[in-house]
């Protein structure tokens, strides 16, 4: 979905609530002389330029009747979701972010493997292991808590197979997806496909594959490495989609069998240097037996 799009839907889905909640409360008020009366004494006193203590009077009046319905203001006046546009979709002539979000979250919808911080069960793992992944976990559900004010922005999750990468990364997806952010979860060949898809294509509507990969607040590439390498597009646009996202501060995670070493030589050192870099880097190494055969 384009940002145009995005901004539009947002806008029409916050006058259709208003509408919505609109109707309600007149259906309302013709079931109820009472409250009736009380919103009629509220529009005049403000058309009539009444002094704010009686018109905060008479609206809490209403209030008091509308509550008796189990109704709140905000049912009969539903607010804007964002409150940085008010469901404009525009700030200063431009995009606000929550259309950045939207396009995004409508643009890439690969589902998040459902697996939560909750479900995580420590007595699968033996002694050493069972530390590994406590304060692995620990230490990203303090990165959940703080973001999107983190000290990195990329995330790496390395260890063999079946060690819990994916589960920990489905975990702060599934997270900060809750929290009203929007997350991008793809296979590292679903990134590579669409990473294709805009190469090769010649639609007007190609950009909307690209951005969905940039705009993203979070990005999970999983399992890198099981992908086949494209020429002139795998190595190409995981350089540049996880630059971009570095330099606009949005953040990226990445789950792998590969070893630092390992991803050096088949991605160059181009790319490993900005996925290692320290400075915006965290790396988080699993360790342990296949959970997947136990």
């Amino acid at each position: 979905m384009d940002r145009k799009t995005a901004a539009n839907l947002i806008k029409s889905e916050y006058m259709a609530r208003r509408a919505a909640a609109r109707a309600r409360f007149e259906k309302l008020l013709d079931c109820d002389d009472a409250l009736a009366a009380a919103e009629k004494a509220v529009r005049a006193a403000i058309l009539d330029g009444k002094p704010d203590d009686e018109t905060a009077r008479l609206t809490a009046e209403r209030d008091r009747l509308l509550a008796a319905h189990g109704v709140t203001a905000d049912d009969i006046d539903p607010p804007p979701r964002c409150k940085i546009c008010g469901d404009t979709g525009y700030v200063g002539g431009r995009f606000c972010d929550c259309v950045r979000r939207r396009a995004s979250a409508e643009t890439s919808n690969s589902p998040i493997p459902a697996f939560t911080f909750a479900d995580c069960d420590l007595s699968l793992f033996d002694g050493y292991d069972r530390e590994v992944i406590k304060t692995a976990y620990d230490k990203m559900r303090i990165f959940c808590e703080k973001f999107p004010r983190t000290k990195n922005t990329n995330l790496l999750l390395i260890g063999r197979v079946g060690t819990g990468k994916t589960c920990l990364a489905s975990a702060i997806a599934n997270e900060l997806e809750a929290r009203g952010f929007s997350v991008a979860f793809m296979t590292a060949f679903g990134f590579n496909d669409a990473c294709r898809e805009y190469h090769t294509s010649f639609e007007s509507s190609r950009s909307e594959t690209l951005n969905a990969l940039l705009d993203a607040d979070l990005l999970v590439i999983d399992d890198l490495g099981t992908e086949s390498i494209l020429r002139n597009v795998t190595l190409e646009y995981l350089y540049t989609v996880v630059s971009e996202r570095m330099n606009a501060r949005r953040h990226t995670i990445i789950t792998t069998n590969l070893t630092p070493a390992a991803l050096a030589e088949r991605y160059g050192e181009r790319t490993a240097s900005r996925l290692f870099d320290d400075r915006v880097c965290l790396t988080v190494a699993l360790t342990g037996k296949d959970l997947r055969k136990r």
